[in-house]
């Protein structure tokens, strides 16, 4: 019924929401890259000392998206991080929030949360007219958030979720059915009915491509 490209944060939740509320709705996944605990870098392993163009590359690429490698820093505000609060309610964009981030809570979250709320480093920055964006934020570190999507992945193909990583999408059109979807060296297409595109920063120069095809009008963000 739902097909998605990428396997990033925007896939997951998407993937997570249908579970929740449309549980009798086929959705499949779409990802380039590995599943979360086939991703491993040389350079992080200690392997090597450059980077030697590993195809796909696990860092940006693979189930968890470009940040599945980051130190899992997720900012609770709507003063910086894109332009969602110019389409809906910034109180509702902060109920959104902290409903993913009790969804991640569920997934084995840590517990900590800071805030830059009437820090000491704000009021020195005002003593120089500088004004610092206030936010809390959950630090998982980067062990955690590993942890978190690769519970996540397991909760989502036990309930029905079909995952289908080092599956790179060629290119998608319109079909009376729906979407159709070309995969890279392979000769079957997939039929869906709804297609959400969600290749993140990897993807993003190719989905670009992809919808001036279509003839949809671009906005940087």
């Amino acid at each position: 019924d739902v097909a998605i490209i990428g396997g990033g944060p925007a896939s997951i939740y998407a993937a997570y929401e249908f579970v929740l509320k449309y549980p009798e709705v086929k959705v499949m996944i779409l990802e380039e890259g590995h599943a979360i605990d086939f991703r491993n870098c040389p350079i992080i392993a200690g392997k090597v000392e450059k980077c030697v163009r590993c195809t796909p590359c696990s860092i940006m690429r693979g189930f968890g998206g470009a940040g599945a490698f980051s130190d899992g820093k997720y900012n609770f505000t709507t003063e910086f991080g894109g332009w969602l609060s110019d389409y809906i309610p910034k109180k509702t964009v902060m109920e959104l929030i902290d409903y993913v981030d009790g969804i991640n809570l569920k997934h084995g979250a840590p517990g900590e949360v800071y805030s830059t709320k009437n820090c000491k480093i704000g009021r020195k920055a005002l003593g120089v007219d500088l004004h610092l964006l206030n936010a809390k934020v959950r630090h998982l570190g980067t062990d955690n958030n590993r942890k978190l999507m690769a519970s996540i992945y397991r909760f989502l193909l036990e309930q029905g979720i079909e995952i289908q990583c080092d599956t790179q999408v060629e290119s998608f059109r319109p079909c009376q059915e729906g979407y159709e979807v070309m995969l890279k060296d392979r000769e079957e297409s997939i039929l869906c009915t709804y297609l959400i595109g969600a290749p993140g920063r990897a993807g993003a120069e190719w989905f670009s491509d992809q919808c001036e095809a279509l003839g949809l009008e671009l906005t940087n963000n």
